[in-house]
């Protein structure tokens, strides 16, 4: 067994995992961390969550194709353009129309990493993902 000297072992806590979340057949859930998240982003720009929305588009780019576009955006450019527009906890997610066939019957979650953080998509639409992760194929 090898000596470590003064080192001290330091614990993670690790949050409980949440209830599953069941994707839809049609439309997006969102989950609970995700909706903490946008109505925190949100109000950190001094925006009310009933105002604004987490825009996501998708869009042509990267190696396999299509990615993710993101960004906080009033809620009320997104139905006059006829967008679709998800609630959940008082968070509101809008899927450019023009992208919802992409990402129907997906799942927005947020994950927390030393790597990165951020929105992601678990999207039972996607055939193939490039080696970074950054686009998919449909």
């Amino acid at each position: 067994m090898s000596d470590c000297g003064d080192v001290k072992k330091v614990f993670v806590a690790t949050k409980t995992p949440a209830a599953p979340i069941e994707a839809p057949l049609f439309g997006i859930a969102i989950s609970e961390l995700a909706a903490q998240k946008i109505k925190q982003f949100i109000t950190a720009d001094n925006n009310s969550p009933e105002d604004y929305a987490l825009h996501v588009a998708v869009v042509k780019d990267g190696c396999s194709g299509k990615s993710y576009v993101m960004k906080m955006a009033p809620l009320s450019e997104s139905v006059a353009s006829g967008d679709k527009v998800f609630a959940h906890d008082g968070a509101n997610v809008v899927i450019e129309k023009t992208s919802y066939l992409f990402v129907t019957g997906s799942i927005l979650d947020y994950t927390e990493a030393l790597t990165g953080s951020g929105f992601v998509f678990n999207n039972p639409n996607v055939k193939k993902t490039c080696s970074c992760g950054s686009s998919f194929a449909v």
